[in-house]
């Protein structure tokens, strides 16, 4: 009662948000711009929520875990006592990022410090073992890596390490048996952890568009070679198709199926209680044949970067490719102590101050929540800035909190139900 008495009364003195307006920003590194923002105002009464963070007014089937459903015309999560539950979420939420080691009263601090602001999920890379140790357990999303714990042991009889050719291993004999077992050492012992939502499988693993010319560059013994020219002679297509547009997109789908489907099967039957999130796709993986597949997942997951706003057409594409809802895995808009940082400083939208990344997040959140019914939820990069000259953080690197982003978080985040439309 406390910290929602207090979030209402910082909401309402929160008065440096328009309606429309502008900033100037950098998408990744390219030249500064002027950007078109939307933004809305506190509202008068937050949307009461759970302990879960899920909608205190409308309840649904409980199953004692989340899971997903479609009502209204939208997608939706629901928390493990039943109530829709719409994903605000942090990544890398670790102690020692602020250079913490009492991680228990670090987590105590972070908890109240979500929940004041309206942050209702850890995402990957995340250090729930301090939540649930300090009594302020919060939802959570596992981090796993198949195909990059594979590949670091991968046999050399079936090829080189390290993706060579930014290609998958999904062809070697040993890749569905390796997933079973990867799955019950890494997640069976999560199977009845409520606060869980799922299970994350990789980070930003190659889809490559032209994944058929990757794989037949590779030397002839590799096991991804002979996989590749194996699904040539089962379809008929000679040497000459190999770069044709449409075949490179069969042969992808095919490859990311080998992926998903293998390690989705894995997953629930190491954990049938919670779900797959995918492998947060990113980049030119995120494509028809790669969401396609996707699909074997519970929710696909995207890190999503170089838009100031949500393609709500694409998006449409994702469900109707997928029939699969999505959430956004990464993005975030950083305020940088000059113009001309460094290129590789990251992907995504760079600003001059805290204000313009508020604007950016209103832009950004209220599309989605309003216009992009497929979308249940999305997490921020990241809880701590990397450095004082690259500032993503809801919190600096020493722990200090940027009160001027999470006042201006909050306001949509202590409404989301209400801006997707329940009442």
């Amino acid at each position: 009662m406390k910290i929602r008495t207090l979030l209402i009364l910082t909401l309402c003195a929160f008065t440096s948000v328009s309606f429309a307006g502008s900033v100037y920003a950098s998408d990744g590194g390219q030249p500064w711009m002027k950007w078109s923002t939307k933004t809305i105002k506190p509202a008068r009464r937050v949307d009461p929520v759970n302990s879960f963070g899920g909608s205190e007014k409308h309840k649904l089937k409980a199953t004692g875990f989340f899971y997903v459903t479609e009502k209204s015309n939208k997608w939706w999560m629901v928390d493990p006592d039943g109530h829709l539950f719409f994903m605000t979420g942090l990544n890398s939420v670790e102690s020692k990022r602020v250079g913490r080691s009492d991680s228990e009263a670090w987590a105590q601090e972070t908890y109240e410090l979500m929940r004041m602001h309206g942050f209702n999920t850890i995402g990957r890379w995340s250090e729930q073992d301090a939540f649930q140790a300090a009594g302020v357990p919060v939802p959570w999303c596992n981090t796993t890596s198949f195909a990059k714990d594979y590949d670091k042991q991968r046999a050399t009889e079936n090829g080189e390490s390290r993706f060579p050719n930014q290609t998958l291993p999904v062809f070697d004999k040993e890749w569905p048996a390796f997933c079973e077992e990867y799955a019950q050492q890494q997640i069976g012992h999560l199977k009845d952890d409520k606060w869980l939502i799922g299970h994350f499988s990789d980070n930003e693993i190659p889809f490559r568009p032209d994944a058929l010319s990757k794989y037949l560059s590779l030397p002839s013994d590799d096991a991804g070679y002979k996989g590749a020219r194996a699904w040539m002679r089962e379809n008929n297509y000679k040497q000459s198709k190999v770069t044709d547009e449409r075949v490179q997109q069969e042969f992808l789908e095919h490859v990311a199926r080998l992926y998903y489907e293998t390690v989705a099967g894995a997953i629930h039957k190491a954990d049938p209680n919670h779900m797959y999130l995918g492998s947060r796709l990113h980049g030119r993986s995120i494509s028809p044949a790669t969401i396609t597949a996707a699909g074997a997942c519970d929710i696909i997951s995207i890190n999503y970067y170089h838009r100031w706003e949500p393609e709500q057409s694409r998006m449409k594409d994702w469900e109707n490719w997928s029939n699969s809802p999505f959430f956004i895995s990464e993005f975030y808009a950083m305020k940088v102590a000059r113009e001309n940082i460094p290129s590789d400083a990251g992907a995504g939208f760079r600003v001059k101050t805290h204000e313009d990344a508020v604007e950016f997040y209103h832009t950004h959140t209220v599309a989605l929540l309003k216009k992009v019914p497929s979308c249940v939820g999305w997490h921020w990069f990241k809880y701590a800035d990397d450095a004082p000259d690259f500032q993503k953080g809801i919190v600096s690197s020493e722990g200090e909190v940027q009160q001027t982003l999470l006042d201006g978080m909050k306001i949509v985040n202590a409404q989301v139900y209400s801006l997707r439309g329940l009442r």
